[in-house]
């Protein structure tokens, strides 16, 4: 004979019905599918989390494989005068102002 099993949990959390672009719900679903959250909702509450609190979260990012290192330039000796460049293109030329 199986014992019944109960679970009495305490949620502070409302059901709440939302609408959101295709894009937005498939991006959601790839976070659920990675395995960084159980739910949609899960991923929908921590979207929300993170842009109340200004981008802060406790969660652990990595930016490996994000940049490529030139290999003319392992040591990164040029890199100011590149990111000055870069701005100034993005910015048609203009000095930035301050």
């Amino acid at each position: 004979m199986l014992s019944k099993c109960e679970y009495h949990m305490f949620m502070p959390k409302q059901a709440l019905s939302v609408t959101i672009e295709d894009a937005n719900v498939t991006w959601l679903r790839g976070r659920v599918r990675s395995g960084k959250r159980r739910s949609l909702s899960e991923a929908l509450d921590d979207v929300v989390t993170q842009a109340r609190l200004g981008g802060r979260t406790d969660e652990t990012r990595s930016v490996v494989g994000t940049i490529d290192i030139a290999s003319g330039d392992p040591t990164l000796a040029t890199a100011d005068a590149d990111v000055r460049r870069a701005f100034r293109s993005a910015l048609g030329g203009r000095r930035p102002r301050g």
